[in-house]
């Protein structure tokens, strides 16, 4: 791999790049090349095709370009491994990623980590990182290897259908047990429908509007209209919103804190307080949407490349059953995460003081957006980035570089390591019971489902009992 650009890539961009240098300041963010489309198009073209999108643009302008997204102002993408590194490692009072999360903020508020910035977001961080790591991820690993072993072989069979629906309601019990421990709230089976419904709301167009953002009057608009999906999703929210407000009580009463999520919340103080009902509410439903949806488009994409590369699948498969060592299997993980990373385009800062990135001199006001996509598909990146090569991470370093489905530095996702945990016991399981019977070997092309991405039909095929090779004398 090579993360070097070649002469024909920087020449398309205005910053210079020769001689490997990291150039002065030599242009304004205002005067990147942008799409020649009206805003509304861009729009359009973005929401419909983003990745697809994306790479025509970047083939085009290169790897630093505007977008005029609307409503909203305009949008910096960059996608060059050394500016994304650059913007990773800014000082956190001069990009905030908090305003950059408008789109989110009708799923769970803003008071959450995700809506934090500076200091706040550092403490806060630093608060609830135990409830990842050490013996609170011990035991999450644990659990996740339980229920896989018990939940998936009774996973529907002998029928084609998609997959994704099946395999996100086994990730939100994993985040059950991020967040609850071993204190499951006796109205979870309630709570989970509701979360399911809330998230619905990922299927429509709708998932992209900045309601929050929006007149009263077109709010009502949009809620008046069912295909928009928004009523049913207030609803849901309403509903969900009550039954962890209820779950929460419930915690208080029994007085059981641990290292589950929601002990850690409820040992928090902030200028002598307690956290509200409503700021526990927002880190919880981030978790429960964010922390799911993106491990859901991950397995059912990992499953979608399997069934239609037998010889990845049977490599995959000799090496689950040897049991010994899960080298490729972490492999094939890593490879899909660069692939289809569910998150294309990173969480967008917005710049509080003049920053240079990349020799392109950004104001405050500017947002900038690092693409993931763009990062993990660049062939000045990866060789053959298109093409499922698994053993391209066997026996290296894992070089985050241009590999960044998680974000990166402060604002890396915590539940990284728990994400790739679950992707691996959910592939484990289902291919040491099921053969995957796909008809249709078609791709399935990309489908943009809110921020994330899914497999256009769900990863759409059979479960069938596997059938083991004879063993011979």
């Amino acid at each position: 791999m090579s993360t070097t650009e070649t002469t024909p890539a920087a020449a398309r961009c205005p910053v210079d790049h020769s001689a490997g240098r990291r150039p002065p300041v030599t242009i304004r963010a205002a005067d990147l090349p942008a799409p020649k489309a009206p805003g509304a198009v861009q729009t359009y073209m973005f929401t419909k095709f983003q990745t697809d999108w994306l790479e025509k643009v970047r083939d085009k302008l290169g790897h630093r370009f505007k977008l005029q997204l609307r409503p909203g102002p305009d949008m910096y993408v960059i996608s060059d491994p050394g500016d994304v590194k650059e913007m990773f490692q800014a000082s956190p009072d001069v990009l905030h990623t908090g305003n950059g999360n408008d789109v989110s903020r009708k799923f769970f508020g803003r008071t959450g980590l995700a809506f934090l910035d500076g200091d706040e977001h550092k403490v806060r961080r630093k608060e609830l990182l135990p409830s990842f790591k050490g013996t609170a991820y011990l035991r999450i690993k644990a659990a996740i290897e339980e229920m896989a072993e018990r939940d998936i072989p009774n996973w529907p069979q002998n029928k084609v259908m998609p997959l994704r629906p099946i395999i996100h309601r086994f990730t939100v019990e994993v985040i059950r047990e991020v967040v609850f421990g071993k204190v499951t709230p006796s109205c979870w089976d309630q709570l989970i429908e509701e979360i399911m419904g809330v998230v619905e709301l990922n299927e429509h167009m709708t998932a992209a509007f900045p309601l929050e953002q929006m007149s009263g009057f077109s709010n009502w608009l949009i809620k008046s209209i069912p295909s928009t999906g928004l009523a049913s999703f207030l609803k849901h929210r309403a509903r969900a919103d009550e039954l962890l407000f209820e779950a929460f009580n419930e915690r208080r009463e029994i007085g059981q804190l641990d290292d589950d999520l929601l002990s850690m919340m409820l040992k928090i103080e902030v200028d002598g307080r307690k956290l509200t009902d409503v700021e526990l509410r927002d880190e919880i439903m981030t978790l429960f949407l964010a922390g799911t949806e993106t491990t859901v488009s991950s397995v059912a994409w990992a499953l979608e490349y399997l069934s239609r590369f037998p010889v990845e699948l049977a490599r995959l498969r000799d090496e689950i059953d040897a049991g010994d060592t899960d080298d490729y299997l972490e492999a094939v993980c890593y490879e899909v995460l660069r692939l289809r990373p569910p998150l294309p385009l990173l969480m967008p800062r917005e710049v509080m003081k003049p920053i240079q990135i990349g020799g392109v001199y950004y104001e405050p006001g500017d947002i900038v957006w690092a693409s993931s996509h763009l990062l993990s598909t660049d062939p000045n990146n990866f060789d053959e980035p298109k093409a499922f090569r698994p053993e391209r991470y066997l026996n290296v370093k894992l070089d985050t570089t241009a590999w960044a489905p998680f974000g990166g530095n402060i604002t890396r996702c915590p539940g990284d390591k728990i994400a790739v945990d679950e992707m691996k016991s959910v592939l484990r399981v289902v291919l040491s019971h099921f053969d995957l019977d796909r008809p249709d070997k078609t791709p399935e092309r990309v489908h943009h489902r809110g921020i994330l991405i899914k497999p256009e039909h769900g990863a759409r095929m059979a479960l069938r009992a596997r059938k083991r090779k004879a063993v011979t004398a």
